[in-house]
């Protein structure tokens, strides 16, 4: 049995959108290798692509328990558990990625993604920086930075990276909006309303 041939099969069908294909043949590999931590996990992905959130979220948790120590199984998890909005189990997760790797800028962002939802804002702000302070130009992060500081009322601050955000691409409607909603706080409402022409085109 070749299994690193078997998980290429597997992926490569996940890839294609043949999922109940791949699922089959992640379902071969486990059952010759109960073990096999990387099938658990690329099986999780394709249960996500599913919008079987709950089945992806036992694969993880499967993986996890034969080796804590995967980096990207937790963060995989962490995003799952964000996109179904459990946002402080996902912390949890992105934590665990991050003490694996401290550098790793999307465990970080997605932290700070969460944060923002629970309208943890300080701590929020802190991983976007971190982030940022790479010289990243990562335009969700500095949107999501923005919401933070408007949660905080910091509304010029807000202003000043969605300006900066723009600047590395004049088209995102999402910056724009949030955008119009720090002019708007800070009573400049003609402004907003320019920067909403952004959004709806008219």
């Amino acid at each position: 049995m070749d299994t690193a041939a078997m998980l290429e099969v597997a992926h490569r069908l996940a890839r294609v959108g043949r999922y109940n294909e791949s699922l089959a043949e992640y379902d071969r590999i486990l059952e010759a290798n109960p073990g096999n931590t990387t099938a658990l996990e690329q099986k999780g992905g394709v249960f996500y692509s599913l919008g079987r959130h709950e089945d992806a979220l036992a694969c993880y948790d499967r993986a996890l328990k034969i080796n804590p120590h995967l980096l990207t199984t937790w963060y995989e998890k962490g995003y799952t558990l964000r996109k179904i909005g459990r946002y402080a189990e996902s912390i949890t997760c992105f934590e665990q990625a991050l003490a694996l790797d401290p550098e790793n800028s999307l465990a970080m962002a997605n932290k700070g993604y969460s944060l923002n939802e629970l309208g943890r804002y300080e701590d929020a702000l802190a991983c976007f920086d971190r982030v940022l302070e790479t010289g990243s130009s990562n335009i969700r992060v500095m949107t999501s930075k923005g919401i933070a500081l408007l949660g905080l009322g910091r509304n010029r601050e807000a202003l000043a990276i969605f300006d900066q955000a723009l600047g590395f691409n004049a088209i995102n409607s999402f910056v724009w909006q949030h955008r119009a909603e720090a002019l708007r706080r800070l009573g400049r409402t003609a402004d907003a309303e320019e920067s909403l022409r952004h959004v709806t085109g008219r």
